[in-house]
């Protein structure tokens, strides 16, 4: 969704024509051939259709039944696997929507032969169902199957659809599953999640309003449309700036009367069909390497029309070079259509895709990998996206070697050295996404995990990015020419075959002459992080010897090269495969190349190979040293490089009032992929105090290949308020799996709190269980903190250990699409106590004794910003409001705590309300604790000033008034309280949860 080069070499001719002609290994496949009238209401936003299906069985066994694609029954309700999808990938627009919006398809009455057929639906899925035949369908016998229907098209969620009277009518009729030597592939629809479907013919006619122009699969047989196609087309021509078409996108009135259109098409799988009142039109064509002619076509609204322009030649270039180096493009025609779409950039059908113009390359390349391959893309979806991507990439590249994500960057040559991505090509920058997953264990493999099975963000950094990048590995490898050589014969060999991985992996094995399980079975579905290092070099004779060694547990090869004094290559050779699990002599391998003019020698320098490491791959000759490169100091992020030692850095503005407006700068290594070893020096200097605060964090980035995602040992350092704080860690994240399961942490603290004011040191040891889970409608936490309080003896005041039992539970659930209601129930016990007030739980927010939040006044010494004092931090009973004691003290407890905290946002308003009930034993003087059990409430309103890091209540109701109720306009305005949640804005915070959807 979103070069194979002909065998040109005489040496390689005998081997090209022998892979291209050989037959594909024996195998069957099933028929279907469609008859289809379908007409549409443009008012009602209906199909109204009647279908004829012939059915033919080349399978070797007798069919008592075949399972239906009812597709349009997944927009039905809240209940489909498309739905819960949504929720799962983070969207709610479908779950909210109005039945009016919604989508289904009903009216069926099948008949087998003539014979009327039960229909029985899946369980589970309304969009599934097994049509029972009437009497078994022996092994190469064809049965008839008719029905009529109705679809009630949605608004567009996702594929199907309409917006207005634009309309996008894909997986529209009830369409026979596949049934391959695997068996039965029946799937309900999905979003991220493509089709796999069975060959055949179709022969479909439309009606429709007279006025709508559509793009279709097929060959139109109507030559009155033919004509005004190409009327419409030389009247687009005409106009070449986005001024000649304007801004109109209105809907004109449809015509009173209607034509009907008429598609024939075989050897396709699927029939889609686009359909627009306002389309532009424009034609074109290339000629095919045999010489057969191939027509172009675009439609689109005025809307961006000068890309779409353009884009006429986009598809000229995916038909030109898909051709000729996959495989000869079989259809007459290729169309790429403007359209609502809302399933990503694009998706594609035979002959006609739906797209965006940045990505009509992709689209229409899809004709050879989704159309005429035909994998099934439900379970190994690289075989589609990622090969290609591939191939897009090599079209891109053809004439810009930094096309690719990161060619904005590339463009605007001050951006590229401030980001120090000069000089890198597409090939090193499309790595960047890969290692930044990888970097945090968040990666899947390529081949293994159906489509549904991925993280949203994995389905095009693993699926599409990271495929396209093994694959120019493996040409790299291979060679070029050996490489499209292969893919030519796969797709000889394959087309309109639905082939499975092990079919294309024969193939390249037998075109290549070479066993790749290495690649196919190993580096396509494995998690490893391979590492290749320079391990020795020695310069003897005429001869630079090096030995490179392979630091991860799969085997591998690796291109290393010599380069001169200015960084250019000399010449490249690729290792053997090598490397094991077993820590043995296979992990090395040596190297011998000539010596003239080499300064230093590389590992990989055109960043071709899957690696994270990149700091240890060059070696200087002049002593077989490390070749350390000058420190470059760039701004926020950067990628690494062999060829260069990067630290980032962003400006820090910090002010409290104690340490008044503070200046400092972050510095750091990697935040895009973190390393093995990570470090953040912020030092912030303090113009009141004159001194230098600020915080440091060195971290070890562990990651097991097995059961724990993340291992993470670190050492915090932190000096604000005349506090300095030392904090050793160690977290670890599991399971191994990120995507569809609850995500539990476990943490370990031991912190040391040197408070210079009060001239003492606290030590709280510490232990946190963490576990979470959720989706768009609905998530969930619960924690559990183990504190062990060691407090230091100042000032004569007596003082003992204490250990403290801390909960709290969570829920939040959307009742609208932007609306939700929260949950928090908090408990808390200590385990043991003294009678000293020093470690407590409060009700209104805790004592932070382990600095774990920004305040502005912690001390409460403000006079000029007397509001600071009233700031909370949502912790312990996390009531909004201040609860005072008898003594005027916040109430708490050294004995146990319960709170129930409610809010939820109001319709209509960005207000919500608030309520918290709780229960203490109050906290009554300095030195002792009388033991009474006391109620508390308050009930007020919330507002979130900016999303959840500034948060106002208002507290109207509580037992911290007299009677319930403030007696004054002062009594209110002095109960206002706030929530400063300034971790939200930490950018490597936000990344890490992002990456983690």
């Amino acid at each position: 969704m979103r070069k194979l080069l002909s065998c040109a070499w005489l040496a390689l001719l005998p081997l090209c024509t022998q892979a291209q002609s050989r037959p594909a290994p024996a195998s069957w496949q099933q028929e279907t051939n469609y008859s289809i009238d379908v007409t549409l209401d443009d008012k009602q936003h209906i199909l109204t259709g009647q279908e004829e299906l012939t059915y033919v069985n080349n399978s070797p066994g007798t069919l008592s039944y075949i399972w239906f694609h009812l597709w349009p029954n997944a927009y039905r309700d809240n209940t489909t696997a498309f739905a819960r999808q949504q929720l799962r990938n983070g969207f709610r627009t479908f779950e909210f929507a109005k039945a009016a919006q919604r989508g289904f398809i009903d009216g069926l009455d099948f008949k087998v032969d003539g014979t009327a057929a039960k229909l029985e639906y899946d369980p589970n899925n309304p969009d599934i169902a097994k049509l029972v035949l009437p009497r078994p369908l022996a092994s190469g016998a064809s049965v008839t199957i008719t029905t009529p229907f109705r679809v009630k098209i949605p608004d567009s969620f996702s594929r199907f659809g309409h917006v207005g009277q634009s309309y996008q009518i894909t997986q529209w009729y009830p369409k026979p599953a596949v049934f391959d030597r695997k068996g039965w592939h029946q799937m309900p629809y999905l979003d991220q999640g493509e089709f796999y479907s069975e060959f055949g013919t179709f022969d479909v006619r439309i009606t429709l309003p007279a006025n709508y122009t559509v793009g279709a699969t097929g060959v139109l047989q109507n030559p009155d449309e033919q004509a005004r196609l190409d009327q419409l087309a030389a009247a687009t021509a005409a106009k070449k700036t986005q001024s000649d078409f304007g801004e109109d996108v209105s809907f004109p009135a449809s015509a009173a009367e209607s034509k009907t259109l008429r598609y024939v098409q075989d050897k396709v799988h699927d029939f889609a069909w686009f359909a627009d009142k306002r389309f532009n039109v424009l034609k074109s064509g290339v000629t095919l390497p045999s010489g057969r002619q191939v027509t172009s076509w675009v439609m689109f609204t005025n809307k961006e029309a000068e890309k779409w322009v353009k884009g006429l030649q986009e598809v000229n270039d995916a038909l030109t070079y898909y051709s000729q180096w996959v495989g000869e493009y079989p259809y007459a025609s290729a169309t790429a259509v403007d359209g609502a779409l809302s399933a990503g950039s694009g998706m594609e059908y035979p002959m006609v895709t739906v797209t965006m113009p940045a990505a009509i390359v992709h689209e229409v390349g899809h004709n050879w990998f989704y159309g005429i391959l035909a994998s099934n893309e439900r379970d190994f979806p690289w075989m589609d996206e990622g090969v290609n991507s591939y191939v897009e990439n090599r079209v891109e590249e053809r004439n810009n070697p930094t096309a690719g994500q990161f060619n904005f960057l590339i463009k605007v040559p001050a951006l590229a050295r401030t980001l120090d991505v000069d000089g890198l090509d597409a090939t090193a920058l499309n790595q960047v996404p890969y290692q930044i997953m990888a970097s945090r264990s968040l990666d899947q493999p390529v081949s293994g995990p159906t489509s549904a099975a991925y993280g949203r963000l994995n389905y095009s950094l693993i699926v599409y990015g990271k495929t396209a990048s093994l694959l120019k590995y493996l040409a790299g490898y291979l060679g070029q020419e050996k490489f499209d050589a292969a893919m030519q014969a796969y797709y000889q060999r394959w087309q309109f075959r639905h082939p499975y991985p092990e079919d294309m992996e024969a193939v390249f094995e037998e075109v290549s002459g070479q066993k790749l399980d290495w690649f196919f079975k190993d580096m396509l579905t494995n998690q490893v992080h391979y590492d290749a290092n320079l391990s020795d070099l020695l310069v003897e004779g005429q001869q630079v010897k090096v030995l490179v060694r392979n630091d991860g547990s799969a085997p591998f090869s690796v291109p290393v090269a010599t380069l001169d004094a200015q960084g250019k290559v000399l010449e490249t050779q690729w290792t053997p495969v090598f490397g094991s699990t077993k820590g043995d002599e296979n992990d090395e391998v040596q190297l011998n190349f000539r010596k003239e003019g080499v300064a230093s020698v590389v590992i990989d320098p055109g960043y071709l190979t899957p690696q994270l490491n990149r700091r240890d791959d060059q070696l200087k000759v002049a002593g077989g040293f490390r070749s350390w490169e000058p420190l470059h100091i760039r701004p926020l992020a950067s990628v690494e490089r062999w060829d260069r030692n990067t630290i980032n850095w962003l400006p820090v503005i910090g002010a409290n009032t104690s340490d008044k407006f503070m200046l400092g700068a972050a510095f750091y290594n990697n935040a895009l992929a973190p390393k093995k070893l990570n470090f953040l020096a912020m030092p912030m200097y303090s113009f009141n105090r004159k001194e230098l605060n600020g915080i440091g964090n060195i971290s070890l980035n562990v990651l097991p290949q097995k059961n724990v995602r993340q291992l993470v040992t670190g050492v915090l350092v932190q000096r604000f308020e005349r506090y300095q704080k030392l904090e050793p860690s160690i977290t670890l994240t599991l399971p191994h799996s990120a995507y569809d399961r609850p995500q539990h942490s476990l943490k370990g603290t031991l912190s040391y709190i040197k408070d210079q004011d009060l001239r003492r040191t606290s030590s709280i040891q510490s232990l946190e269980y963490r576990v979470e889970q959720g989706n768009a409608l609905q998530q969930w936490t619960a924690h559990v903190e183990l504190n062990h309080f060691i407090p230091s003896q100042a000032d004569d005041i007596p003082s003992s250990e204490a250990t403290l039992l801390r909960a709290t539970a969570t829920y939040g659930r959307y009742y609208a699409a932007k609306k939700q209601v929260r949950a928090r129930l908090f408990g808390g016990r200590f385990l043991q106590s003294s009678n000293f007030t020093e470690f407590y739980m409060g009700l209104s927010g805790s004592p932070d004794y382990r600095r774990q939040t920004a305040f502005l006044d912690r001390q409460q010494i403000s006079d000029a910003f007397t509001a600071q004092v009233h700031q909370t931090d949502d912790r312990d009973g996390a009531f909004k409001s201040f609860m005072p004691t008898t003594t005027g003290l916040q109430a708490n407890s050294q004995r146990w705590l319960s709170t129930l905290n409610l809010e939820a946002d109001l319709p209509i308003t960005s207000l919500a309300v608030f309520a918290d009930f709780g229960a203490t034993k109050e906290f009554q003087t300095l030195y002792e604790s009388r033991g009474a059990q006391r109620l508390y409430y308050d009930a007020g309103l919330v507002l979130p000033l900016f999303k959840n890091v500034f948060r106002l209540y208002l507290p109207v109701a509580g037992s911290q008034y007299q009677d319930g109720l403030p007696s004054s306009r002062k009594d209110f305005t002095d109960r206002l309280r706030f929530v400063l949640h300034l971790e939200q804005l930490n950018p490597f915070r936000l990344l890490d949860e992002q990456l983690a959807q």
